[in-house]
Formats: C-alpha cells, sequence, structure tokens
C-alpha cells in the first residue's frame, strides 16, 4: 500500500468519525428535542380543543342563564328551604276563592323527616311456585297483576335535608267546588301531595250541588338549602 493509498484512508476514517461525532452530539439531539417539541404540541393543541369546547359550553350556558334562574325559582317556591307557613296559607286561601268553597280551617302538623324506601321495602316481584306453574300449564287461569313501578330515589334527598309536613284543610261548597279546590291545591305554586279528600257531614239529602262540609288532606314538603346549611 503506498503512502498516497494510506492518507486517503486515513482520511476517510477521520471524515466518517467527524460525520458520527456531528451526528451523535449535533443531530440526533436536535431531533430529539423537535420530536418532544413535537410531542409537547401535540398536548398543547389537544388541551386549547377541550378549552375551546368548555369555553363554548359556557357561552350557551350563559345564554340560557335567565331561564335557568326561572326555573330554579319555581323550584324553590314548589319546594322551599323553610315550611313558610305564610305563603302556604295564601295559596290554600286562594285556591278556596278561586273555586268557590269557604275554607274554615288549615291545620299545618309538625314537620317530619324524610324516611327513604329502603329495598326491602318496595314490593318484590310475584314468582309462581312449582304447583301454580303446573296447574296454570293444565288449566288458563287469570291474567298476573301487574307490578307496581319501582318508587324512585335520590341519594341526594335524605332524611338530614328534607322534611315532609302535613296539612290538612276543611272547606265548605258544593261537590264540584271541593274538586275544583283539590285542582287548584295540586297545580299550586307549592308543590301539595293530595292523599284524601273525604265529606265530613252532609244535610244535603244526597243533592250534590248543595254545600257540604270537606276535608281535604295532603302533604308539603322541605328541602334545605345546600348553599345555607354547609
Amino acid at each position: 500500500m503506498n503512502k498516497n493509498r494510506l492518507s486517503l484512508i486515513i482520511a476517510l476514517a477521520a471524515t466518517l468519525a467527524v460525520l458520527a461525532g456531528g451526528w451523535f452530539l449535533g443531530a440526533q439531539p436536535q431531533l430529539a428535542q423537535a420530536s418532544d417539541n413535537s410531542a409537547q404540541q401535540a398536548d398543547i393543541d389537544a388541551t386549547n380543543a377541550r378549552n375551546r369546547a368548555e369555553l363554548h359550553r359556557l357561552e350557551e350556558a350563559y345564554t340560557s342563564l335567565d331561564a335557568t334562574k326561572a326555573e330554579l325559582a319555581a323550584l324553590r317556591a314548589s319546594v322551599p328551604s323553610s315550611t313558610d307557613t305564610a305563603s302556604l296559607l295564601n295559596q290554600l286561601n286562594g285556591a278556596g276563592a278561586a273555586s268557590g268553597v269557604t275554607v274554615t280551617s288549615i291545620t299545618i302538623g309538625d314537620p317530619k323527616a324524610y324516611a327513604p324506601v329502603a329495598a326491602a321495602e318496595q314490593a318484590p316481584s310475584a314468582s309462581a311456585s312449582p304447583s301454580s306453574t303446573a296447574s296454570a300449564s293444565a288449566a288458563p287461569t287469570a291474567a298476573a297483576t301487574p307490578e307496581a313501578p319501582a318508587p324512585h330515589s335520590d341519594a341526594q334527598i335524605t332524611s338530614a335535608n328534607f322534611v315532609v309536613v302535613p296539612v290538612t284543610a276543611a272547606v265548605k261548597g258544593s261537590y264540584d267546588q271541593a274538586l275544583a279546590f283539590t285542582k287548584n291545591v295540586q297545580n299550586g305554586q307549592r308543590l301539595f301531595l293530595v292523599n284524601g279528600v273525604a265529606a265530613t257531614s252532609s244535610d244535603s239529602g244526597g243533592d250534590p250541588m248543595a254545600d257540604q262540609s270537606w276535608s281535604l288532606s295532603g302533604y308539603v314538603y322541605v328541602l334545605a338549602d345546600p348553599a345555607t346549611n354547609g
């Protein structure tokens, strides 16, 4: 091997070494940094997209804020955060005046803590015994009694924040007036669950148009405001 060829090989080796060093010391770190920057940019873009979506949702919610406040006010009037007997009395007297009955008395009982319906208290679904199943295949039977719907429950409604107040209103009027009074009470601003309407006396000789004394019983509700009850 002559001297010139040896020098050429040495020069080529040196060039390769310089290129390799440049790759590992310069290009590779830059490429790795660029890759990291691309990943970070993708994360930033994804975060910005989520923020824009949330901002759009908040903008839409703001446009309906007044309607939402009005709905909340109606719900608060329906189930207030206190017994508010004054407005309840006004509602019942107003219902009486609108229906033509004479309200003779209103009794508001002591509030009672709400007792959630336990799963064990719910009516179990009926199951046929072997004997009834065998007889059913042998002879036709009456249609099965439909099951009652399961009561709705909400974990946020508890005995600590929800109370039931019994209310009884005695009125005097005709049968039709008593029905109108019941309807007005049920459709009033305050939620009123009517569970009984009965005639307490009758001096009309069976005339449904004559005045009678009626007793309407039911419940109103109170839901504590979490903003003021920690």
